[in-house]
């Protein structure tokens, strides 16, 4: 199979959807020799936050001179944003040869989809001799692929309700999901603040004998300047006192997955003796870039894209367009999945949407948009059904005024899809 190939074969994987455990990874992982056991990690977990805090972490410990793997789900653009050293994305004659070297262990385990890539960044990272390898888990913890892994430091972001088919209805439930990335005697990163979750988290800690640090609980931050695009702070932690940082990543959730960030490089460091020096952190901070979380690619009017993609980080986007677009019209172009709450999140976003655009991402797993429009006229909203998203976001954006907003969010899938097609516009 030549590269394109083998990307229809591993997307095809994708029909066969998810199988939680552990028992084939392991096997498929030592078919390729363990390749995980040749770096030291740190491993992600949380319902929001994760990317945002490894990409946190990957700028710091670059800027520090580490070879740094990231591996990352899901991609908006191209498969390889997955896999991620120093930055460059895998290359694609690892991929094509790792496929086509491995493509009938996978078939006779059988693997998944999610096994598969993770088996390969895995590799990959050995290959490529990284001294760090970031690894953010696809769904859960505890049952998750990534779960293999035995880190120097893990880190739960924080805990809210989704995936409630794979992990629970209730927070409890989800939170002890999330807190089975939690191995003896390695210490743990949280930026929960539910109380439900924080006391699972504890107590799994205390039951692993492992130091516990809570973002709200041992660390202070103090802000001194917070707009539309960044943040600037003072953080002071256990071990250091950090001052005059400027964050990139718009939004104060940010700062909490910053804080967590620091921690987490900072238990690492006396983990292993890998330092990251203050200058590193604060440059780090300046240059971290993550797509689709407040980016805004356009202005007059401002367009921001955002894949909040459960309540949770709806309510989150509320927050920050409450705080920065006071009395600004704001016209929504909104497409999600059909497994997700979309009904509590529409009632999210109407809060504080003018209009919302109801569009439909091309896969399978998209919810109808007539079916959302019925969730939300109940409230007499103000909305439109335009299916295709490129037809959406060219709507929104003949309504939009040069001083008003053209918000596009929901599904990963919703805002790859445009940026891929602005993407080829520009001719990039």
């Amino acid at each position: 199979m030549n590269y394109n190939e083998v990307l229809d074969y591993i997307m095809g994987m994708e029909k066969f959807g998810i199988k939680l455990g552990l028992s084939n990874i392991n096997k498929f992982l030592s078919h390729l020799g363990n390749p995980h056991n040749s770096y030291p990690s740190i491993h992600v977990a949380g319902t929001n936050g994760k990317g945002s805090t490894l990409a946190i972490m990957e700028a710091m410990m670059i800027a520090a001179g580490y070879r740094v793997g990231a591996y990352t789900s899901p991609h908006m653009l191209d498969f390889r944003e997955r896999i991620r050293i120093e930055g460059r994305y895998i290359d694609k004659k690892f991929i094509t040869d790792f496929f086509n070297n491995n493509k009938k262990k996978i078939e006779k385990l059988p693997i998944t989809y999610f096994e598969a890539v993770t088996g390969m960044a895995l590799a990959y990272f050995k290959e490529e001799k990284v001294d760090i390898a970031l690894i953010e888990t696809g769904l859960g913890g505890r049952l998750d692929a990534t779960n293999v892994i035995t880190p120097k430091v893990s880190i739960i972001t924080n805990v809210a309700t989704e995936h409630t088919k794979w992990l629970g209805f209730k927070i409890k439930e989800i939170a002890a999901e999330k807190a089975g990335i939690i191995k003896p005697g390695i210490p743990v990163v949280t930026a929960a603040s539910n109380l439900d979750a924080r006391r699972v988290i504890r107590q799994t800690c205390e039951k692993n004998k492992c130091k516990l640090v809570s973002v709200f609980d041992e660390t202070q931050w103090i802000i001194k300047d917070i707009n539309r695009d960044s943040s600037e702070l003072d953080i002071l932690t256990r071990s250091n006192k950090y001052y005059n940082l400027r964050l990139s990543l718009p939004g104060r959730h940010q700062l909490e997955n910053a804080v967590a960030a620091l921690i987490a490089v900072e238990l690492f460091e006396e983990q292993t003796g890998m330092a990251v020096s203050p200058t590193a952190v604060a440059a780090g901070f300046r240059s971290v870039k993550w797509d689709g979380r407040l980016q805004r690619i356009s202005d007059n009017p401002d367009i921001i894209l955002d894949v909040a993609h459960n309540p949770a980080a709806m309510s989150r986007l509320r927050e920050y367009f409450t705080e920065f677009y006071p009395d600004t019209k704001i016209i929504a172009v909104f497409g999600i999945l059909s497994d997700k709450d979309y009904k509590k999140m529409l009632e999210e976003l109407d809060k504080f949407a003018s209009m919302i655009i109801l569009t439909r991402p091309m896969t399978d797993r998209s919810a109808d948009p007539d079916a959302l429009a019925e969730e939300i006229t109940r409230s007499g909203s103000n909305i439109r059904v335009i299916p295709m998203v490129k037809d959406a976001f060219t709507a929104g954006r003949e309504l939009a005024g040069k001083n008003d907003v053209l918000l596009i969010t929901g599904s990963h899938y919703t805002v790859g899809e445009l940026l891929a097609e602005l993407t080829a516009k520009s001719g990039a």
